[in-house]
Parts: C-alpha cells; structure tokens; sequence
C-alpha cells in the first residue's frame, strides 16, 4: 500500500514538470520575437547578374535562338546525298508459233524469262550554282528459254550523272534559298535576344530606383508620422492645461492617423516594389518569398553632356531592334531574288559518264568487263522547259517584291521613331536634372520653414493649424525630391535603352555566334 502510494507521487510530480515544461517553452514562444526575413543585399550589378541567369523571359528567348541556329543546319541537311537501293524480280512469258517444220509440225516460238534486277545509287544537291549529280550502278540476272532455247544472260553498269541548270535554279536553288532564310533568321534571332536583353536591364535598373524610391519613402512617411504625433502630443498637454483648445489637439490627431495610413501605403507599395524585382531576378518566386531584398549603392544626380544629334546617330548604329529590321529586309531581298528567278523558264545541261557489260556465262565475268571499261558509254544534251503563262511565279515575284517595299517603309518608320525616341530621352535627361536641383531646393526651404514655425509655436507667435500644414509641405517636398531622384535615374536608363547602349551602359558583352 505505501509502495503503491510512493509510486503515484513520483508519477504526478513527473507529469508536473512535464506540465511545467511545456507552459515554460510556450511562454518563450510566445514572448520570443517573430524571426526577421532574411535579407539579400542587392546593388545594381548583382541585379543585372541575376537577371542574366535566371530571368524566365531570357531563357525563353535564349531558346528562341538555339532553335533559329538549329534551322540554319537543318535547311543545310538539302545538301546530305540520298542513298537509294533497289531490287525487282519479273516473270515475263510470251507464245507463238511458226508454220512448221519439213514433217509438219508446228514449231512453238514463245518465251519465258525471269530478270532479277538490283540497283544502288547515292545523289544529291551541291553547293555549286545549283548542280546535282547522281552516282549509280545496276546489275541484272536473266534466265530462261527463247524460241525454244535455254539462255542465262548478266548485266551490270556504273554510270555518273549531272544536272546543271543554266536559267531557272542558277545559283538560286532551293536548297541554296533555304540555308540563305535561315541565316538570316539566326541572326535576327540573334539580334531580338540582344533587344530583349536590353529591355529586361532597363526593366530591371528601374525596379531597382522603384525599390529604393519605395524605401525611402517609408522613411519620409516614419518622419511625418513622429512628426505629427509629437505636436499631437504636445497639443493634447497644452488642451490639459487649458493653454490650447481641443480643436487644435483634434486637427494634430487627425494629421498623425493621416500620417499612419500614408505609412502603411508606403509599405505596400514597398511589398509590391520587392515582388516586381524578384519577378525580374529569380526563376522561383517561392524560394525568394520570405527574403527582403535591400538595395544598395548610392543614387548619383551629376549633369550628363547630352547631344540629341550625335545621340540619335547611335541610335540607328546600334539599336538591335532597327538591326533586327534590316536583316529581315535583307531575308525579303533574298526572297525577292528567288522569286524573280522562279519565273526564268528551265534551261538544264545534263551529262552522264559510265560503263556497261554483259556476259552469258557468269556475273564475276561482268564485274571484270566492267572494271576493264571495255564498254563506256557517254551523253550530253539540253533540256528546256517553258512554263506557258507562268502567273503563278509572275505573281509571287510580285508580291515578294511588295513585300520588300513594305518592309523598306517599316524600317523607315522605326528609325523615325527611333530619333524621336532619343530626342524625348534627352530632353527629359536634361529637365529631369533641373526638377532634381528644384525640388531638393524646395525641400530644404520646407524644412527650414517648418523649424522657424515650430520655434514661433513654441514662442506663442504661432498656430498649430500653420504647423501642421508646414508638415505636409515638407512630406510632400521630400517626396517630391525623391521622385525626382528616381526619375532621372530612370531617364538616364531610358536613354541609355533609346540609343542601344544598355549593354554598354551595365558592362555587359553580348557574344552573337
């Protein structure tokens, strides 16, 4: 009995300090701090690195290219020989008769006989204006009876055959045509990469300023919130006392909960700011999702020489999307020329070389004849095909031909653009300058205005109603200032982007084979 009652008391105090033990770790739970996101400090070259790597629209594009290069070898595969073997077997049986012989009889003339036939041979398409040529050899078995007698006849030839054509397919081939598309193609592709590299660097240097606009203008918002509180406080002491009515502590109050809600939009704003980089740098959004990026360096705001002129010019040299252009102007003009040599009628110089031999007795005699070229052969001749009314080929070569004109005319306009493009660049650069100096003098003078008010307050030779509205003057010329920071960085990016100098601009080298 006093064994069994020890035991449950040594149980209980067991389960009490089990009990203990869990209120213990759920006070330090609750009581420890949240832990912190972890935080990625990011300057402006890191960004473009990442953006580089794993930047979801340049992978596509990247593959875009691979797939252009991959057309240039298949359209050259026109050129790879086609080998062709063969092999028959016929049955031919023919009857007759004659009007017989001394005795009378009818003397039966038909005849039965089997051919086995076998041929290999490899052709194709050169490189050379168009020729093709074909290298072959047949061999044939035939066996059976003739007019009543028994024969057992072998044949064999080698022969080389070529194609020329002297009018339509000149230099022009198909096959020629293809492998000139596609090179083109490749390196349009690669020109649309170069293009679409630059856009994301753009993209990305001005979520970059978006992040740091958006961060500092939490701290402006942190300011105009402690800023409003303590006249709100001293207001409500001042109301206490009688030295202040409740309508100015209301009208602090009512700054300060303004203040507050404009805070929190910052910090949304900031949220949506670090998704809208994330997006542009990683390929997994939720691997980045709890991690802060924290942009740094420092914002410059020095005066750039600008020259719309000379800035245009640059423009037109390097852009990769007016490059891209007229390497598809250069494909049509391919096409164009074609097409025109589609409507040429056919004029083809053919010449074949090549031995034959037969022998009754065995095929090793044939190959020994055929080695020994006792029986050449040779041909040489013209072929010429006229296409009666031709529409079809006249009416491509003249709408490829508009096609190039259009394009002429599309290449025009973006160059156009292209200069306008840059000069709204620049102009915006040069008063994107003048707004930074202005604004930053305004925010000084707020500031400035804002203390000499506040020492009047202090004084009694002021109002709280005249304070707070100094306040938001300067919350709001501090924010001006920052904008105007953000927005010059931005304009000396999308000028870089207007003259095609991104890559210049981030140090980065674009390799186009």
């Amino acid at each position: 009995m006093n064994k069994f009652h020890s035991t449950f008391n040594i149980q209980r105090s067991a389960s009490n300090l089990q009990v203990g033990a869990a209120l213990l770790a759920a006070l330090w739970a609750v009581s420890a701090p949240a832990a912190e996101p972890a935080s990625r400090n990011l300057a402006l070259a890191d960004c473009v690195g990442l953006a580089l790597e794993n930047n979801l629209d340049l992978r596509i594009e990247r593959i875009a290219r691979s797939v252009a290069q991959q057309d240039v070898a298949a359209a050259q595969g026109g050129y790879d020989p086609n080998l062709t073997l063969s092999a028959k077997r016929t049955h031919e049986e023919t009857a007759g008769s004659s009007a017989g012989t001394a005795a009378g009889a009818l003397e039966v003339l038909g005849s039965e006989t089997d051919n086995d036939a076998f041929g290999t041979s490899v052709g194709g398409a050169t490189a050379l204006g168009g020729l093709s040529y074909e290298l072959g050899a047949r061999l044939g078995q035939s066996d059976g009876t003739r007019d009543g007698n028994p024969f057992d006849t072998s044949t064999g030839s080698a022969s080389l055959t070529l194609t020329q054509p002297l009018l339509k397919g000149f230099k022009t081939d198909s096959v020629r045509y293809q492998v000139a598309v596609a090179r083109k193609q490749s390196a349009e592709a690669a020109a649309q990469l170069e293009a679409r590299i630059q856009d994301v660097l753009a993209q990305v240097e001005t979520a970059w300023f978006g992040l740091i606009e958006a961060r500092e203008s939490i701290r402006v918002q942190e300011d105009a919130v402690q800023l409003a509180t303590q006249l709100y406080e001293d207001n409500r002491r001042k109301v206490q006392i009688g030295a202040l009515s409740r309508l100015d502590e209301k009208q602090a109050e009512s700054q300060a909960a303004a203040a507050r809600a404009a805070l929190s939009s910052a910090r949304r704003a900031y949220a949506e700011a670090q998704n809208q980089l994330k997006t542009l740098l990683y390929a997994d959004h939720r691997s980045v999702r709890a991690v802060e990026l924290a942009p740094i360096g420092e914002l410059a705001a020095e005066p750039v020489a600008t020259d719309a002129a000379a800035s245009g010019e640059r423009a037109l040299e390097r852009r990769p999307d007016l490059r891209q252009a007229r390497l598809a102007l250069e494909r049509q003009g391919i096409a164009v020329a074609y097409q025109k040599n589609q409507t040429l009628p056919s004029l083809d110089l053919v010449a074949s070389y090549g031995v034959a031999a037969s022998d009754e007795s065995s095929a090793g005699d044939v190959y020994d004849r055929m080695e020994a070229a006792d029986e050449p052969f040779w041909s040489a001749g013209v072929a010429l095909t006229f296409p009666l009314g031709n529409r079809a080929a006249r009416t491509r070569y003249a709408q490829s031909r508009a096609n190039e004109e259009k394009q002429k005319l599309g290449l025009r306009q973006l160059e156009e653009k292209a200069l306008v493009d840059v000069e709204d660049a620049v102009a915006a650069v040069r008063t994107g300058y003048e707004k930074v100096q202005a604004t930053r003098e305004a925010r000084d003078y707020a500031r400035q205005a804002l203390e000499a008010e506040q020492r009047k307050l202090e004084s009694g030779k002021s109002t709280s109603f005249v304070v707070l509205q100094l306040q938001r003057d300067l919350t709001s010329a501090r924010n001006d200032a920052v904008q105007a920071l953000m927005d010059y960085n931005r304009q000396l990016a999308a000028l870089a982007l207007a003259e095609g100098a991104m890559l210049e601009r981030h140090g980065v080298e674009f390799a186009e084979e």
